[in-house]
């Protein structure tokens, strides 16, 4: 592969990322508490729960397209109550420096290396570039969820 192509391949996955945390961002931002963990129903999570889950994936998906393995608590996450729209805000910000770090050492043959991170709970081996897709995707499910949620926050007037 050549410079160019990997250059290009960190730059969209860099900028689809942050767009995809801009989204995040708008999303949560005033928010009151109430909203943020607020739940549709059973077995449906609140806006902190997804955009938690979210991150905490991202973090452990980018690493994986390293080789790298992340400690996580991904049941954490699912439990977790968010005090304040600044909580979620620093928390998508701390995520992208983590990530936007983690892309800065991608090489081609990072790309093109399978890996099978040692606490990956469904023994998935991808490459490289497709533990980085399955990134961008997971995030973007997740990120229709919580506007969904957000929605139906508003028509039922919770907060």
């Amino acid at each position: 592969m050549s410079a160019d192509f990997l250059t290009a391949v960190r730059a969209a996955v860099e900028s689809t990322l942050r767009e995809q945390h801009d989204v995040l961002r708008d999303l949560v931002r005033g928010l009151a508490p109430a909203v943020l963990n607020w739940s549709p129903g059973p077995e449906m999570n609140s806006i902190a729960v997804l955009v938690g889950h979210l991150l905490d994936s991202e973090r452990y998906l980018v690493a994986a397209s390293l080789g790298e393995t992340v400690e996580r608590d991904r049941e954490r996450w699912f439990r977790y109550e968010a005090p304040s729209d600044t909580a979620l805000l620093d928390l998508i910000d701390q995520v992208e420096r983590e990530t936007l770090e983690r892309l800065e050492r991608l090489t081609d043959e990072t790309l093109v290396q399978e890996f099978s991170p040692p606490n990956d709970r469904l023994g998935r081996r991808f490459t490289g570039i497709r533990w980085l897709l399955h990134a961008i995707q997971h995030n973007r499910e997740h990120i229709g969820q919580a506007l969904l949620t957000r929605q139906l926050a508003e028509l039922r007037g919770i907060g």
